[in-house]
């Protein structure tokens, strides 16, 4: 089991740290808010919950088991008989997507999938338009039992008249984690023409939003289940806390100054990474729109 995010650092949520920034004033809790402040632990043999409510009203929910591991931050407060959690994220894709104009390729379009992220996500499919109407059909990218992943797929390049537009797409599950619809995200092309594509899992899941009462003083349940007993955090713990999971969901994101937004469009930025496309919009289709044969038939070894 790996160790607990309130009493001993993890060498994977070290990777989440940064410098401790300061907070704005806080509210002051209210009577009905104080019973709740504390730490709640949920565990089973592989897996481990933790959700930390802080005398702040922000909260942290880490998840640790199998291959996934999760970090959310967030703002709560009293709501009815008892209180609401909802996480506030960074803006950002599902499929994050990078370009870079190419002047030797100007007539043709290519595309590199980041295969490591994308072995992530549920059946992630592709398409390409040369005008405004919406695919109904999408090609996955690769076969359902792909194993071995790399962390590059290239496309051959295509004609730029055919990609005005691109979409990238994953299959989306019920309540009972059953396939039920295609999720597509629509990106306008625009000058670029060497594209990089993955997958966020961040980004993957609606943001938590959820309801917590407390019973007997101590046992907190979460949307109608039990969760766990209140114990008091460490002071050690909570400045880990605030620096690993609660401010890099609250801290704005840094935007590029005016100079170094000039060398990314004329092509020159060397040490400043290039801002991600933003997405014109996200829709959905059946799963029989997925049809066709794989991008990337083969595995690898």
């Amino acid at each position: 089991m790996r160790p607990s995010f309130f009493f001993a650092p993890s060498a994977t949520l070290a990777t989440f740290t940064l410098s401790l920034l300061p907070f704005a004033a806080a509210q002051a809790l209210t009577e009905a808010e104080k019973p709740y402040v504390g730490g709640y632990t949920q565990g089973s043999v592989d897996s481990r919950a933790q959700l930390m409510l802080l005398d702040d009203n922000t909260f942290c929910f880490a998840f640790m088991g199998g291959s996934l591991d999760m970090l959310a931050g967030g703002r709560w407060k009293a709501e009815g008989n008892g209180v609401r959690l909802e996480e506030v994220r960074q803006i950002g894709s599902v499929f994050p997507a990078f370009g870079r104009a190419a002047v030797e390729q100007k007539a043709s379009v290519a595309f590199d999938f980041h295969g490591s992220s994308l072995s992530d996500a549920t059946s992630p499919v592709f398409a390409t338009s040369g005008d405004e109407a919406l695919p109904t059909t999408m090609r996955p990218l690769f076969n359902a039992d792909h194993n071995g992943w790399s962390s590059s797929y290239k496309l051959p390049p295509m004609p730029a008249a055919q990609v005005r537009y691109f979409y990238m797409g994953d299959v989306e599950g019920d309540d009972m984690r059953q396939p039920k619809r295609l999720r597509v995200v629509q990106y306008r092309r625009g000058d670029v023409n060497m594209l990089r594509v993955g997958y966020n899992r961040a980004f993957g899941s609606p943001p938590l939003d959820l309801r917590a009462t407390l019973k007997d003083d101590e046992v907190l349940h979460v949307d109608g289940r039990r969760f766990g007993v209140r114990k008091e955090l460490p002071e050690k713990a909570l400045q880990r806390i605030r620096n690993a999971c609660i401010q890099p969901a609250l801290a704005e994101a840094k935007r590029p100054s005016d100079e170094e937004a000039a060398e990314i469009a004329a092509g020159r930025a060397t040490s400043v990474k290039p801002p991600p496309l933003v997405p014109v919009k996200t829709f959905y289709l059946p799963l029989t729109a997925i049809q066709g044969a794989p991008y990337f038939p083969g595995t690898d070894r």
